[in-house]
């Protein structure tokens, strides 16, 4: 059977669950001992299961922390879901970028403003009979 959804490996999440002994305004633990990482920015955090707001609720500003909390009471549970990040590699971006090395296309090229190389490699075209900046006369059955 086929995979349905994104792929394994990327743009993964990771839990963090805390349950509070009572007075806590802070997590860098889960109850289970792990440390808190995560990256600025991509994190959720649930108290009692309703979702906070970053910034208002609470504060994320330094990947292992999450901190202005309001007191807990004891048995509040924290689930604390740290996004990472994706980064495809080897990636040129849309607004140009450089390629090193060979580069195989199949199908059209469509250059508009021209066509350039960084040398004085001449750029090939396969199948135009006779096409230069020279023009030949050809003489037939003279």
């Amino acid at each position: 059977m086929s995979y349905l959804g994104q792929a394994p490996g990327q743009g993964e999440a990771e839990r963090f669950t805390f349950t509070a002994s009572g007075g806590e305004t802070s997590v860098t633990h889960a109850t289970d001992g792990l440390a808190i990482n995560y990256s600025v920015g991509q994190v959720e955090v649930y108290l009692n299961g309703i979702k906070l707001v970053s910034g208002s609720d609470f504060t994320a500003t330094n990947g292992s922390t999450i901190s202005g909390l309001a007191a807990l009471a004891a048995s509040d549970v924290v689930d604390i879901v740290a996004l990472s990040q994706f980064s495809p590699a080897d990636t040129v971006p849309a607004s140009g970028g450089t390629f090193s090395g060979n580069v195989t296309h199949t199908g059209s090229i469509t250059a508009n403003g021209g066509f350039e190389t960084s040398t004085t490699t001449k750029v090939k075209q396969k199948g135009a009979f006779m096409q230069s900046s020279t023009h030949q006369a050809m003489v037939l059955g003279g």
